[in-house]
């Protein structure tokens, strides 16, 4: 049988300074985000997209996505056009809802669709407001959902709103990322 060895308080201690001396000496220093754009970038201006799509709405939904991601990883802070502080925002995102497009992908027995999927294609940008430079610049970005089917309208209709929701969760975050990883 083996005996365990007790390490004591200072040997943790000892090996933790050591490991901390290690890689300060490397040069390793852990990188801010927020730095990414420069010290002086807080915000950025979320302007509503142009919706070129048939779905009603979608351009609200993407708004919200986009607010809640950005409030959520809280690197900078989201604003609105009709804000008083958007003028002091150093970014800009603004995009077009290019297009949805509804397919079914599954079917019954007696050719009823069962599941239906929809794609949404949207382009954006990010540019900074005082020099017009784009940061991100994403065009023809496709994202799909698959949904239940269902003859009834309002249960179809509910259903294709809650995977409308998931693309605009997932695209906000895709672009999220995207945006902080080109630095």
């Amino acid at each position: 049988m083996m005996a365990r060895v007790k390490r004591s308080p200072t040997y943790t201690k000892l090996a933790s300074i050591c490991a901390l001396v290690l890689a300060a000496a490397c040069g390793y220093a852990p990188v801010d985000p927020r730095g990414v754009f420069g010290a002086d970038v807080r915000a950025i201006e979320l302007q509503m997209f142009e919706n070129r799509s048939t779905e009603i709405g979608l351009e609200a939904m993407l708004a919200d996505a986009f607010q809640e991601e950005f409030v959520r990883r809280g690197l900078l802070k989201p604003l609105y056009q009709a804000d008083d502080e958007s003028s002091r925002s150093q970014l800009v995102l603004s995009g077009t809802i290019v297009a949805t497009i509804l397919e079914p992908t599954a079917f019954s027995s007696v050719e009823l669709s069962l599941e239906d999927r929809i794609d949404v294609v949207i382009s954006l940008g990010v540019q900074r407001r005082e020099t017009g430079q784009l940061v991100l610049d994403r065009r023809d970005l496709r994202f799909s959902e698959r949904f239940l089917a269902s003859a009834d309208p309002n249960v179809y209709e509910s259903n294709k709103e809650q995977a409308l929701r998931r693309i605009s969760t997932r695209a906000a975050s895709q672009l999220h990322d995207e945006l902080f990883q080109q630095f």
